[in-house]
């Protein structure tokens, strides 16, 4: 009695033995039958009941490739086979299968990472399985799977026999597209075919060909190929399909085209080809001959050569353009003209091709449209784009004497520059409409000769006047305020039309609303040989204009008289308010010196506030007069070295910096437009303010400039404190502090000052920062160059 171990072996051998019959069975039943649906049920049958599965399936590829159908199968739900599809995307057990040369195994779905079932699995609680895809990868017809509802490990015999099932039905399916496809051919109404064996003889001949001889099929069959009634009795024709035959046979593809005679005397034309058929082993084992009736297209094409030599000599001479022609295949007979010269195409390249060959898609598109319609009769214009050219090509049909269209001529223009004026004109015009109601502005013209006006359309609704046609000279100068704004205006046009010189005069005018408005006349007389030939011009309504220019000037007048008080400001503040505090300084030092032995602490701590208070009134003071006179007693911008004023503030600080153990980076900085004495100051108060407000560290301060386009941007970077965002808007208005006095010293006016020395140089200036990670302080300055 064998042992379990030599009883399992025995088993497996068993199973290898009935997979491998499977196969066997499946192949000779593929070679047999050409019932392909038989074969994928008896299939998926086979392989269910040989891996002892619940499911198999046989899983068709649809057009488009986003779905597989469930062509035949076993063991599903009744209604799914024929009708249930399942997604090919790439997270899905089909479609990672159609990307797997080798048999995808599961041994449990529930926890495979590789992809997840698809909903017809799920549904039927299936849990592992066999896929392998039905042809290449590269041209796969579908899956062939099998699956259980329990975990199964699968052996390689097992996935290799799923495999080998897989490789018959492509055969079978690779086998049934041929058949179709040669039986299609083989009964196509417009082909005639013939099936011959190596040596050429006849097996089978289509009714199509047929009809073309007096015999019948049984007559030509087992007959040499070449004395078959189709090539008649003469010995070059048969010769040279003797010779095709032959060629074929060796294993070539051989194309021909014959001119033969029907048994009732018509001449015809057959072209086709003789196409070998070869086995696994790569012999011939039968010839296919395959050709068409070409007879109609020859007619055409010896039509359409006559017409070629008419158009030829026209096409050549043809100026500012091409001439083409074509037949009935969309292919060019004739293609000449000049503007070949110019193009990357030669008439030799074009001649001889396809449409579809010849030109870019886009253009390929156009006129393959159009040489279809000019074959069914119609005229067709196409604007298109070429060689940085526009085109129009007019596409007309072409017809035999009895009115058969058999091809179509084409000539194309250039008209890039007649394009080009149109579009000019339609944008100067457009412009003009445009700019006219936007502007208010209004054209018109005198004709010197008849004194008589003409208004643009605008002109009439800015006037408000309604006039069925264009008014007369009187009549256009009617319109005016008063006798002496009319007076303005003629004046200006008889000068105009005397001397030649244009005008730019301003005059009053009843506006529609009720009120009196100013009207801008602009006149530029054309000049010819000396004397005027016509006079154009342009009439503004600039009654807003006026008035805002009237109310600037009053504007200007307060700012005037404003900035004048200001200035008498800052000299009370510099003279009248300074005089009493340095009294009062005064008085305080005193009683300091002659009194500090009879003071107790709080007289000398009340006294040492007296003094500071009044050293910061005088510090305010001195800044609110700096302040105040950064336009008015500012020297005039010219040309200042930026290096040279950090140099000098540097140098100023130079006792600072070495007490605060500062570090000050400088790039290569720009000349700008700018006040000297001004740019220092600001310098120093952001020197000044980076060092104070450094934090625990010493100072690190980096400048750096970064030109944009007429300004420079300099920029003062440091690693201090930092500055709240929300406050750093209140940092440049006059006397804004963000710290006590205890912690950091000023007035709170420094920044101001800095901010209006910018805004004086036509610059602005802004901050960059975060409480705890510096500040960046950035204003913009004119380049001198």
């Amino acid at each position: 009695m064998p042992s379990a171990p030599d009883s399992d072996l025995d088993s497996d051998v068993r199973t290898r033995i009935r997979q491998q019959e499977v196969v066997a069975e499946l192949g000779q039943q593929a070679l047999e039958t050409d019932d392909l649906d038989r074969l994928m049920h008896d299939a998926t049958a086979a392989v269910a009941e040989t891996l002892d599965n619940e499911y198999a399936k046989v899983l068709e590829l649809l057009p488009g490739g986003d779905e597989l159908l469930l062509r035949r199968g076993v063991g599903w739900q009744d209604g799914l086979v024929g009708d249930a599809t399942v997604p090919t995307e790439r997270g899905s057990q089909a479609g990672y299968t159609l990307l797997s040369e080798e048999p995808v195994v599961v041994e449990d779905l529930r926890t495979e990472e590789r992809f997840s079932g698809s909903e017809l699995l799920i549904d039927h609680d299936v849990v592992s399985g066999i896929s392998v895809v039905v042809g290449s990868v590269e041209e796969p017809w579908g899956v062939l799977g099998t699956h259980a509802t329990d975990r199964r490990e699968f052996t390689e015999h097992d996935a290799n026999f799923v495999k080998s099932v897989a490789n018959v039905l492509a055969s079978a399916v690779e086998n049934t597209q041929t058949e179709r496809r040669f039986e299609a051919i083989f009964e196509d109404p417009n082909i005639l075919v013939g099936l011959l064996e190596p040596d050429g003889t006849v097996v089978d001949i289509n009714e199509t060909a047929m009809e073309y001889v007096d015999a019948t099929l049984s007559d030509v069959t087992g007959e040499p190929f070449w004395e078959t009634p189709w090539w008649g009795n003469g010995d070059d024709v048969q010769s040279d399909v003797r010779r095709w035959t032959e060629r074929a046979a060796a294993g070539e593809y051989v194309d021909f085209e014959a001119d033969l005679t029907r048994p009732n005397g018509e001449r015809y034309t057959l072209s086709g080809y003789f196409r070998p058929v070869k086995n696994d082993d790569d012999d011939v084992v039968s010839i296919i001959v395959s050709d068409r009736d070409v007879s109609e297209r020859k007619k055409r094409e010896r039509q359409l050569r006559k017409s070629e030599q008419r158009y030829r000599t026209l096409a050549e001479n043809f100026p500012n353009g091409i001439v083409t022609m074509f037949d009935a295949d969309l292919r060019y007979t004739l293609a000449a003209g000049r503007a070949f010269e110019d193009l990357p195409v030669s008439p030799n390249h074009v001649e001889g091709e396809r449409v579809r060959n010849v030109w870019p898609n886009e253009v390929g598109d156009a006129l393959e449209a159009a040489f279809r319609a000019a074959l069914d009769g119609e005229t067709r214009a196409v604007e298109i784009e070429y060689a940085d050219r526009e085109w129009v090509v007019r596409v007309v049909p072409l017809t035999d004497d009895g009115g058969a269209v058999f091809g179509g001529v084409t000539m194309a223009q250039d008209v890039t520059e007649r394009k080009a004026r149109e579009r000019e004109l339609e944008r100067a015009l457009d412009l003009l409409n445009k700019t006219e109601r936007i502007a208010e502005v209004a054209g018109w013209e005198v004709d010197p000769e008849t004194m008589e006006p003409y208004w643009s359309d605008h002109l009439f609704d800015l006037l408000d006047v309604s006039y069925d046609e264009q008014p007369s000279l009187e009549e256009a100068l009617d319109v005016y305020h008063t006798e002496e704004d009319r007076k303005i205006v003629e004046n200006a046009i008889e000068e105009a039309l005397e001397s030649g010189t244009p005008f730019d005069v301003e005059t009053r005018f009843p506006r529609p609303k009720g009120d009196v408005g100013w009207l801008r006349i602009q006149g530029d007389p054309e000049v010819e040989n000396g004397e005027v030939v016509t006079l154009r011009g342009a009439l503004q309504d600039v009654t807003e204009r006026k008035a805002r220019e009237q109310r600037l000037e009053e504007l200007i007048d307060r700012l005037e008289a404003s900035n004048e008080r200001l200035e008498q400001f800052a000299y009370a503040a510099s003279h009248d308010l300074q005089e009493p505090l340095r009294m009062v300084s005064s008085y305080l030092q005193l009683l300091e010196s002659r009194y500090d032995d009879v003071l107790d602490d709080d007289g000398e701590e009340f006294l040492a506030f007296a003094v500071d208070g009044a050293d910061r009134m005088r510090e305010m003071i001195d800044g609110l007069l700096e302040y105040s006179r950064v336009d008015s007693r500012g020297d005039p911008l010219e040309p200042v070295d930026l290096n040279r004023v950090f140099e000098e503030v540097v140098a100023d600080l130079q006792v600072r910096i070495g007490e605060t153990d500062t570090e000050i980076v400088v790039d290569e900085l720009p000349r700008v437009e700018g006040d000297a004495n001004q740019l220092r100051q600001l310098v120093q108060n952001l020197l000044d303010n980076a060092i104070t407000y450094s934090g625990d560290d010493p100072p690190r301060i980096r400048v750096e400039a970064d030109r944009r386009g007429r300004k420079w941007t300099i920029s003062v970077h440091d690693e201090g404190i930092g500055i709240d965002p929300d406050d750093q808007d209140r940092i440049f208005e006059v006397f804004q502090r963000l710290h006590s006095r205890g912690e950091y010293s000023g007035t709170g006016i420094g920044l101001a000052l800095c901010q209006r020395i910018v805004e004086r140089h036509g610059g602005r200036m802004w901050v960059d920062s975060e409480l705890g990670a510096g500040s960046t302080f950035s204003f913009t300055l004119p380049a001198a160059d």
